[in-house]
C-alpha cells in the first residue's frame, strides 16, 4: 500500500500511546477553535505539509530509575494513606518510563510514536 492508494476515510483510526497530557492540550485546542479532534488535526497535518515539514519533535530526557522509584512509592504511601488504590494509569505510565529508560542505557532510541513520559 501506498499514499496514493484508496483509504476509508469514514472508518475509526486508534492512535495508541497517547499521553493524557496531549489528549487534553489537542481536545482543548480543537474546542477552542470549534472542530472535531479529527477536523483539527486534519487542519494542523495540512499546515504542517505546506511549510515542508513536520512538527520537531524533542527526544525526551533521561529518566532516572532511582526518581522514578521514589515517586512511585510515593504514590503508593498516598494512595495507601487514602485507602484507594493506586490508579491503573499511574502503573503503566511507571512501567513505560522504566521500559525507556531501559532504552536508553542501552543507547536506543525511544520507540516511535512513544510519547516524552516526563514534563517538565
Amino acid at each position: 500500500m501506498d499514499e496514493s492508494d484508496p483509504i476509508d476515510t469514514a472508518g475509526p483510526w486508534t492512535i495508541k500511546v497517547i499521553s493524557t497530557a496531549t489528549r487534553n492540550t489537542v481536545t482543548a485546542a480543537a474546542r477552542r477553535e470549534g472542530l472535531t479532534v479529527g477536523q483539527w488535526l486534519e487542519r494542523r497535518v495540512a499546515e504542517w505539509e505546506g511549510q515542508g515539514s513536520p512538527m520537531p519533535v524533542s527526544s525526551p530526557p533521561p529518566v532516572n530509575l532511582g526518581d522514578l522509584a521514589q515517586a512511585m512509592e510515593a504514590a503508593r504511601a498516598l494512595a495507601g494513606a487514602a485507602k484507594v488504590p493506586v490508579p491503573p494509569q499511574l502503573a503503566k505510565d511507571g512501567l513505560n518510563m522504566v521500559r525507556l529508560a531501559l532504552r536508553q542505557a542501552r543507547g536506543l532510541p525511544r520507540r516511535r510514536g512513544t510519547p516524552a513520559l516526563i514534563e517538565r
